[in-house]
């Protein structure tokens, strides 16, 4: 037993972003903070503070044609002083906030040096000892799926009990770092409240209108997801790892939630973010036919993709009546063996062609997610991602350039090879435009150049083939002088930096 503490008030903070100053500003609801406060409100006051949407055109230069977006740290210092609270959140949803982590827990600190301070995300979670040991101010990582964890946390410390022996938690011990290991979940996501959208500024994500999703219909549009993590393993990626495999929301709950977003928020455009909305394709099937039910008539995209080998004719029919104007498949790789070999994922590539002419048949757009520069993938094998494209007629895609994410298999392979240590710098890395080490015979720098060219001619193939369609996409950004203004200059300083 330790003596009980004030714990009545909690700041849940979603922090700045840094990324490629050329790229565009995202601004989405952070579902994460928003589902923590749902759980844990009924005994807390708790306040949301998005860093992001409430300094949405705060931008501060970070170098190397990096910025860093959204409220600037006297901003953020006069929020907690003005909440006064007990305990300060930061949410750790990418790599390159931790930073902010950093700096937000130190900010808490020096306002109430009693003022306990939390932290949470893939980030984190998996690097637990070096975030503690790099941020003094940082008191308690919650790992993995946060709301039992964080509750159980907020109630040990109001009621004086031993915190100590609680999952999934790490924290500082007799000058040593104690990482607890992460067991317990929801067993039944149905358990979940809906996410506290009513604790945010919602009309403001509605205005910007700047989504994860490369392409929106309706600027009220906002993200949902009906599972947590995904039953594939592929090694790039740390959702199952994370997320402990893959869970459901029935589609009662789903639907329930819809009828919120459509009746109490006016919502007319979801983005489904769960990893693979289709991997149970019986569930998929269930929950678009309540949509057509309902009579919702959402428009929808997955901006996370889908898996190709789920994709049939009865499947599409329902997902284009529901809704659905773009599917993203989840490619990852051109080349068989990279995906047999390296990726680790159940696809077989020649069913992508079939994939995404069905998918434009049933009246909807396709876009792709590729990788390229994974350890040991040689020039004709990134080539044949490509080639793949084209033979697919996909002009629309995102080709990523491989990073090592902390939690997946290919991290710790890199480690092994000694493509990367312990020490490397993740809160700089971005998938977009900054290869994180040197391939054999392809160095950063042309591994990056090759992605833009392939991605520059795709568009300009796409103009070419379908002009109306082409501006019909970028329409909001053409709406937005600013936006165009910005994208040309930093396009410029990009080029001839």
């Amino acid at each position: 037993m330790s003596n009980p503490r004030k714990i009545e008030r909690v700041l849940l903070i979603f922090p700045p972003m840094i990324d490629h100053a050329y790229l565009e500003k995202h601004c989405v609801v952070p579902s994460g903070i928003a589902a923590l406060a749902a759980w844990v409100r009924p005994d807390y006051e708790v306040k949301l503070l998005d860093c992001i949407v409430e300094g949405y055109h705060q931008v501060r230069n970070r170098g190397q044609m990096l910025v860093e977006y959204g409220l600037d740290d006297d901003s953020v210092r006069r929020q907690i002083v003005e909440f006064n609270p007990d305990v300060v959140g930061v949410s750790c949803l990418f790599s390159s906030q931790f930073g902010a982590v950093r700096r937000f827990t130190k900010i808490a600190k020096e306002i109430n040096p009693e003022v306990v301070t939390v932290t949470g995300g893939t980030h984190p979670s998996f690097l637990s000892e070096k975030c503690l040991n790099s941020a003094p101010d940082l008191d308690f990582i919650v790992i993995g799926e946060g709301e039992l964890t964080f509750k159980d946390l907020l109630d040990s410390l109001r009621d004086g009990k031993d915190y100590r022996d609680l999952d999934g938690l790490a924290f500082r011990e007799d000058g040593k770092i104690r990482v607890n290991e992460k067991k317990r979940l929801i067993e039944n996501l149905d358990d979940l409240p809906l996410p506290a959208r009513d604790l945010l500024p919602i009309e403001k994500y509605f205005k910007y209108a700047v989504p994860m999703a490369h392409y929106h219909k309706s600027r009220r549009n906002i993200s949902i997801a009906t599972s947590r993590g995904c039953p594939f393993r592929c090694t790039f990626c740390s959702s199952c790892q994370h997320w402990r495999g893959y869970r459901t929301r029935s589609v009662e709950h789903v639907l329930a939630e819809m009828d919120v977003l459509k009746n109490q928020y006016g919502v007319e455009e979801l983005k489904f973010e769960d990893d693979n909305i289709t991997a149970d394709k019986k569930r998929a099937r269930a929950l678009f036919q309540g949509m057509i039910d309902r009579g919702y008539n959402f428009k929808w995209n997955t901006p996370n993709g889908i898996a190709v080998w789920t994709i049939d004719d009865e499947l599409l029919d329902l997902m284009k009546r529901s809704g659905a104007f773009e599917l993203t498949l989840a490619i990852e790789t051109g080349n068989q063996w990279v995906m047999d070999n390296i990726i680790k994922k159940p696809l077989k590539l020649d069913k992508v062609v079939p994939a995404a002419e069905a998918v434009r048949r049933h009246g909807m757009d396709v876009y792709a997610y590729v990788i390229i520069g994974f350890p040991g993938e040689t020039r004709e094998q990134i080539q044949d991602t490509f080639d793949l494209l084209k033979k697919a007629r996909i002009y629309k895609f995102a080709p990523f350039l491989y990073t090592p994410l902390p939690g997946s298999g290919l991290y710790y392979k890199c480690l092994e090879m000694g493509l990367i240590d312990e020490n490397y710098d993740f809160e700089t890395f971005n998938v977009y435009y900054k290869a994180p080490f040197d391939r054999p015979g392809l160095t950063q720098k042309e591994l990056m150049d090759w992605a833009y060219r392939e991605y520059r001619n795709a568009s300009i193939r796409f103009f070419l083939r379908e002009p109306i369609h082409f501006i019909r996409r970028h329409w909001f950004a053409l709406q937005s002088w600013d936006r165009i203004f910005n994208k040309v200059v930093n396009f410029v300083r990009w080029k001839f930096e």
